[in-house]
């Protein structure tokens, strides 16, 4: 029997050569959450933007420009039981924002960004 809420935590370490968002300080970030996460609702994820169509302007923010899309491959469900593949939902319409000056985040935006995340359990950036 599969425990959907387990999460392979040696299975992400060893995945983190494998992606980059080019923003060390975004990558520990994205790392850090999967390490501590106690089960796939946790899990941040790098997602490249190849992996979103559809895209669709939706509006102008303060900080950020905001864009429906369908992210292809769907979030996280679980990791199978010998823990060598991630399972994903179907295919889901999800909001993008468009951060302006991303390049100068720092920790307290990104706790920010966390908060969002367990607030509403979604959250998708693109960084400019």
């Amino acid at each position: 029997m599969t425990n959907k809420t387990s999460i392979g935590k040696k299975w992400f370490q060893q995945n983190f050569l494998n992606w980059t968002s080019g923003n060390d300080f975004i990558d520990e970030f994205i790392q850090e959450s999967q390490l501590n996460a106690q089960n796939v609702k946790q899990v941040l994820e790098w997602i490249p933007y190849n992996r979103f169509k559809n895209i669709e302007y939706f509006d102008k923010g303060g900080f950020c420009t905001i864009y429906k899309a369908t992210l292809l491959d769907g979030p996280i469900v679980y990791l199978t039981n010998n823990k060598k593949k991630l399972i994903r939902s179907n295919e889901k319409t999800v909001v993008l924002k468009s951060l302006d000056k991303s390049s100068s985040l720092n920790e307290e935006f990104l706790n920010e960004v966390w908060n969002q995340y367990f607030i509403f359990g979604f959250i998708y950036f693109i960084l400019n």
